[in-house]
């Protein structure tokens, strides 16, 4: 593929706190990726107060970012809000820049580890992944990738290209990342890549190679289906 010539698709802005690689040949190094095995979202399953079961998150997200009861009642109520004003989508996902940048200066202000990505999927990735993602019944909601996917966006120029990565997207939105699986150094070998200093490859040169590979597995990713997926950085805050 030609990156010059192919056109790009908003998958979602996410904000995600990055914190060091735990486990691994990289560790302690920072992935620049949006995949929560490796990094936390700041919107996530604990924002909403609909989901159930999510005690221990919220404990743990108080203890992190020195939340009160209230604080998490008001962020609860801000996110239940924005999700029915069709802003942000189940389960990380926001459509748009304002809403991020507004979740964040008004609940997150004080962290400067916190970045705001825009994912960006080419028109066979966005087709295969409209498609793979489907309801299958009325009774099952959409994912918030899907919904961005959907507005049919196309790729703004004025973000920060930090590379591309290869994702495993669970049926609820959530995703893998290569490095999950501590194989950058082997697909760089593999596939004539490059891992740059984000942790994300440099082109997509071999791009369907290197998914035939990852969705064979036999080779040992997460049995979903994989996706490449080009990933910048917001810059205009």
């Amino acid at each position: 593929m030609n990156n010059t010539e192919t056109k790009y698709y908003l998958g979602g802005y996410y904000l995600t706190r990055l914190k060091p690689k735990s486990h691994g040949d990289e560790n302690g190094n920072i992935i620049y990726t949006c995949s929560e095995c490796i990094n936390d979202h700041i919107l996530d399953i604990w924002s909403y107060s609909w989901t159930t079961d999510n005690n221990n998150k919220i404990d743990e997200i108080k203890k992190n970012y020195q939340f009160t009861d209230q604080k998490i009642d008001e962020i609860r109520k801000w996110v239940d809000n924005k999700f029915n004003d069709n802003k942000v989508g189940f389960l990380n996902v926001f459509f748009d820049l304002d809403t991020a940048l507004e979740y964040r200066n008004k609940f997150f202000a004080h962290f400067n580890d916190i970045k705001i990505f825009a994912l960006y999927f080419d028109t066979k990735e966005r087709t295969d992944i409209l498609e793979e993602f489907k309801p299958q019944s009325e009774k099952m909601g959409e994912i918030g990738l899907r919904l961005t996917l959907l507005k049919e966006l196309e790729e703004k120029d004025n973000e920060t290209f930090l590379g591309f990565d290869y994702i495993g997207i669970e049926i609820g939105g959530t995703f893998h990342t290569f490095h999950c699986h501590d194989i950058g150094k082997e697909l760089s070998d593999k596939f004539d890549l490059t891992l740059n200093k984000f942790g994300l490859f440099d082109s997509n040169v071999n791009s369907k190679q290197v998914l035939d590979y990852l969705n064979d597995e036999e080779n040992g990713c997460e049995p979903v289906p994989w996706f490449i997926v080009k990933t910048k950085l917001v810059t205009n805050e």
